[in-house]
């Protein structure tokens, strides 16, 4: 199987879990082509991403993938992945009713905080905007006061 049908296969082709497969989501890579996942149950565990996916799917953090638990069990990896479910996959399942209900609640942490700290958290976040620190930033006060100098 070449890279692009590779391609192609995660890309547009239906597909159907197995008995045994399960859905997880990454919690990021791990190194050697081994990603740690949280199954559906909360458990955490790593598993490898087959050969057939590397340099063809990336996998990042957050992102959903079936799992196969009974391929390439040893003491430290406990299983392989199946499919890279991208976000057409996930509204497809959706549709059919097959998507876990633990995946559909959005994980966040504001929800464990007081409503006083809620409140103030959406003011502060409009302040906390992303400020590239590559570029000298220069305000109107810095340019006045170099044309005065000369």
């Amino acid at each position: 199987m070449g890279r692009k049908q590779t391609t192609i296969d995660q890309l547009e082709n239906d597909f159907e879990i197995e008995q045994d497969q399960v859905y997880a989501r990454s919690l990021g890579p791990r190194g050697n082509h081994q990603h740690e996942v949280e199954f559906i149950d909360g458990e955490k565990k790593l598993v490898t991403l087959p050969p057939r996916f590397r340099n063809v799917v990336w996998l990042k953090r957050g992102h959903y993938v079936i799992v196969d638990p009974t391929v390439g069990v040893s003491e430290k990896v406990a299983g392989e992945i199946v499919h890279v479910l991208f976000p057409k996959n996930i509204k497809d399942l959706k549709d059919k009713g097959k998507w876990p209900e633990e995946f559909s609640v959005p994980k966040t942490e504001s929800t464990d905080l007081p409503k006083s700290l809620n409140e103030d958290s959406d003011e502060e976040d409009q302040d906390d905007l992303f400020v590239n620190n590559n570029r000298p930033v220069m305000s109107d006060t810095d340019s006045s006061s170099e044309e005065d100098d000369e």
